[in-house]
């Protein structure tokens, strides 16, 4: 073992996810690592966990069992090591365990766990490395009531986006800003120039009734932790109709299928799509996707502002998605000539 390895710790390394299991012959994973003597790989690759930090790894895997039992055996919950805290989830199927399962069965079964680290840090808008004309326009449709998506897969930076544009706005625009979290993954909470942040930590289960008890509370920003449920979809569309900017992360490979994946969300079984999707043609100011690649950021930008903004809601209002590519395209290809305004 190097002399530099004897003298580091689990949090001098940068890393997104840590996949551990109770099983101690099982290798630790670590998903996006760099760090002493370590370069950074590409985007999204796992590797094992160097020797020298399995022990501080188990530790806090032991401190996270022992947090699991303490709180009943919840299959995700957020816990603080040093500065930093981490969402841990259980790989398992949602209908896997038992609230109260027993004894004998934790014993006799492996549990395997992601844990998600969540940085304390926060960037402000314009230290995330996005170009001016997106920095100026995610900065100007704060203004607008509607809603805002911002996209993107595992680990790309989605999060510390969300919480630098919300508060930009805060900060930018005055008002009161709300966020409702499962946990709450940026510390953006406090007084700003002429407004204020409110973070709660809201169960994903209780979205939705979250939302409709916050439409008494007079802000003018919500942010919703990333979307992932029917109701809070629902509800979510609703509130963007009455006044408020709303913004929140949703997973997805793209600014039209981030579209998607939401009228699908809120549409569920039993709703009527075309209603959800007039909602959301009606809501919708702009998607920005994202993707981080060796700590380079990439976006594509789809507004909904400018002179063809009336066709864009309505294929989103006919279903007809797949279209609002022609759009991006168009958009993209302006703001590669320079045509910054006409591109909005």
């Amino acid at each position: 073992m190097l002399d530099a390895e004897r003298k580091t710790n689990l949090l001098d390394y940068k890393f997104s996810d840590l996949f551990v299991s109770s099983d101690s012959t099982i290798p630790i994973l670590a998903r996006n690592f760099s760090g002493p003597g370590v370069e950074p790989g590409v985007s999204g690759a796992t590797v094992e966990l160097p020797d020298h930090l399995v022990t501080e790894a188990r530790a806090l895997f032991a401190d996270i069992e022992r947090r699991w039992a303490a709180e009943r055996f919840p299959n995700e919950f957020s816990v603080s090591y040093g500065q930093i805290a981490f969402r841990c989830s259980r790989i398992v199927a949602p209908d896997g365990v038992a609230h109260e399962p027993r004894a004998s069965d934790l014993a006799e079964q492996a549990k395997e766990w992601c844990l998600r680290r969540l940085d304390g840090q926060h960037l402000t808008l314009d230290q995330l490395g996005y170009p001016s004309w997106a920095r100026d326009e995610l900065r100007r449709v704060g203004q607008a009531p509607g809603m805002v998506l911002v996209c993107g897969s595992f680990g790309s930076g989605k999060s510390t986006t969300a919480a630098a544009l919300f508060q930009d706005w805060v900060g930018t625009h005055g008002g009161i800003g709300v966020t409702l979290e499962d946990p709450i993954e940026k510390p953006i909470a406090g007084l700003y120039s002429g407004g204020r942040i409110y973070q709660m930590t809201v169960p994903e289960r209780g979205f939705g009734d979250a939302i409709r008890a916050s439409r008494r509370w007079a802000y003018r920003y919500l942010f919703l932790g990333e979307i992932r449920g029917e109701t809070a979809s629902r509800e979510l569309l609703q509130i963007s109709l009455g006044g408020p900017t709303v913004l929140t992360t949703i997973h997805a490979s793209g600014p039209v299928e981030a579209l998607m994946a939401l009228s699908n969300f809120a549409a569920g079984s039993n709703i009527d799509a075309k209603a959800v999707n007039d909602r959301l043609a009606a809501s919708i100011l702009g998607v920005v996707w994202q993707n981080l690649n060796r700590g380079k950021v990439k976006i594509r930008y789809l507004s909904f502002r400018g002179r063809n903004v009336e066709s864009m809601r309505t294929k989103i209002a006919d279903g007809k998605f797949r279209l609002l590519n022609d759009d991006l395209g168009f958009q993209t290809n302006l703001r590669d000539l320079g045509r910054f305004a006409e591109s909005f």
